[in-house]
């Protein structure tokens, strides 16, 4: 699946969702926090992708949070 379909809800200016069945198995909506140029960005390669993906994980609570420094490559941040 690329970016382009990967549905997405705007919240507000810098916060937008990934909601939950974009793709199969999600367990938590995707929270992308970026601004609109940002956002652009993102699309253009897997990186929204990468946080549905990561929704589909056991263990992921309320939402899969992908921040504006969040990039394809790095799908979730592990550790403190």
């Amino acid at each position: 699946m690329n970016a382009s379909n990967v549905t997405l809800n705007k919240i507000n200016d810098t916060e937008w969702e990934i909601p939950v069945g974009t793709i199969p198995n999600m367990n938590v909506p995707g929270r992308v926090f970026a601004s609109q140029n940002l956002l652009e960005k993102m699309k253009q390669d897997r990186t929204l992708t990468q946080c549905a993906g990561v929704a589909t994980l056991p263990g992921i609570y309320k939402y899969a949070i992908t921040l504006p420094d969040g990039h394809e490559g790095f799908p979730m941040k592990i550790g403190p």
